[in-house]
């Protein structure tokens, strides 16, 4: 019985400490994978793309770097890069716009600080994956692919987590015994 308590004590304790370590990191790291079977009705199209994002939560800004914004096989030529709030499944509001290094171009890159800072709540829905990557041209306007803007996991808080279960772990195996 001693020996659950303490695991329980353990367990929260680990816890209480990502959580601490999450809230006061205020950088965030995201990827977005595009693909046209996203875009909410999806299309039949051969587009795709890619971008890693940065947050920064202290100051609302966003930014792409400039080796991993790309596009590839659009229909027609790209005319913006957009982030997007809303959940899969969902249109949402234009948050801020992103530079098309190659503009008109039908394959090529974007990157830069978004044209815009997100407030608390629009924070809080890109932490949480309720944002998304859009890719416009003139055949379709609204989009042609899109992608979920998603968290990516620090290494620190995957070696935390890790260490946490190996530590349970290792105390059951000793009540057992």
């Amino acid at each position: 019985m001693r020996y659950a308590k303490l695991m329980i004590l353990s367990a929260a304790g680990m816890a209480g400490l990502f959580s601490a370590v999450q809230a006061s990191a205020q950088i965030y790291h995201f990827d977005s994978n595009l693909d046209p079977f996203q875009e909410v009705p999806p299309h039949n199209t051969p587009g795709y793309g890619s971008a890693d994002l940065t947050l920064d939560a202290s100051s609302g800004t966003v930014s792409i770097d400039a080796t991993t914004g790309m596009y590839a096989d659009l229909l027609a030529g790209a005319t913006t890069v957009r982030l997007q709030d809303a959940a899969v499944g969902a249109n949402g509001p234009i948050l801020m716009t992103f530079t098309l290094d190659t503009p008109g171009n039908t394959s090529g890159t974007f990157s830069g600080a978004g044209s815009a800072t997100l407030t608390a709540a629009q924070i809080n829905d890109m932490v949480n994956g309720n944002t998304y990557l859009n890719i416009t041209d003139s055949v379709f306007p609204s989009g042609e692919i899109r992608g979920q803007v998603l968290a990516v996991p620090e290494p620190a808080s995957l070696a935390l987590l890790a260490g946490a279960g190996l530590l349970l772990s290792q105390r059951r195996r000793r009540i057992v015994r």
